[in-house]
């Protein structure tokens, strides 16, 4: 998959064991939006890089990651620091991202780093982990390495696109999953290899923690 980074925003920490098998198992380098770097200290880890406007890290965090991690300041409000973050990694020739950290207490914050996750799908493979789950925006046709009946949820965003899935107990055939009026929640897998598909546009494929580590990210991609 590539050269890989961590992005650590300001939201509820993760794990840290959570956040240390992630960077030894290809996302090796860790960029904290901003604020995320109080996290990071909070948690005992040394960020490579430190992106954002610096509002909201605490002076005592920047005085202390000062010697050791990469400090980028950027003064344009157009873009969250998250947004700065995967914009930098991008740009930084990283090929997949792993945000951590990005849902929490402020339901807006949680919305608009899930919308994120979309926007810039096409930019770099990116990934968002929330307590025991993963979230994967995806386009096409992904196949994938899963654990006979774990549950996986599929969401899709307009009525335009259609899901078709196999290996799934409640299988879609070229059906709509707009939000807020129909989606795919706690489907069972019911072989060992599934497949989601998406006519046009783009879906949310959400599975468990535990299932990456057992079967890993991809089959196909």
């Amino acid at each position: 998959m590539g050269r890989g980074c961590i992005i650590l925003a300001n939201g509820r920490p993760p794990e840290i064991e959570v956040l240390r098998y992630f960077m030894a198992t290809g996302f090796d380098s860790l960029i904290c939006a901003d604020g995320g770097a109080n996290s990071a200290k909070m948690l005992g880890v040394v960020p490579d890089f430190i992106v954002g406007d610096l509002d909201s890290i605490e002076p005592a965090t920047l005085e202390y990651f000062g010697g050791t991690s990469k400090v980028v300041k950027y003064k344009r409000q157009n873009d969250t620091d998250v947004e700065k973050c995967i914009k930098f990694a991008a740009k930084s020739k990283f090929t997949k991202c792993l945000i951590m950290g990005a849902t929490g207490d402020r339901l807006d914050h949680s919305f608009c780093n899930i919308g994120i996750t979309i926007k810039f799908m096409e930019l770099i493979d990116i990934f968002l982990v929330s307590g025991e789950s993963i979230l994967e925006p995806f386009t096409g046709t992904i196949e994938r390495e899963c654990t006979v009946g774990e549950t996986v949820s599929i969401y899709g965003i307009t009525r335009d696109t259609l899901f078709t899935t196999t290996g799934l107990k409640y299988r879609l055939k070229s059906e709509p999953l707009p939000f807020g009026v129909r989606e795919s929640t706690s489907n069972i897998v019911i072989s060992k290899k599934i497949k989601v598909s998406a006519s046009t546009g783009a879906g949310l494929f959400i599975r468990s923690l535990q299932s990456v580590k057992e079967n890993g990210f991809f089959t196909e991609h």
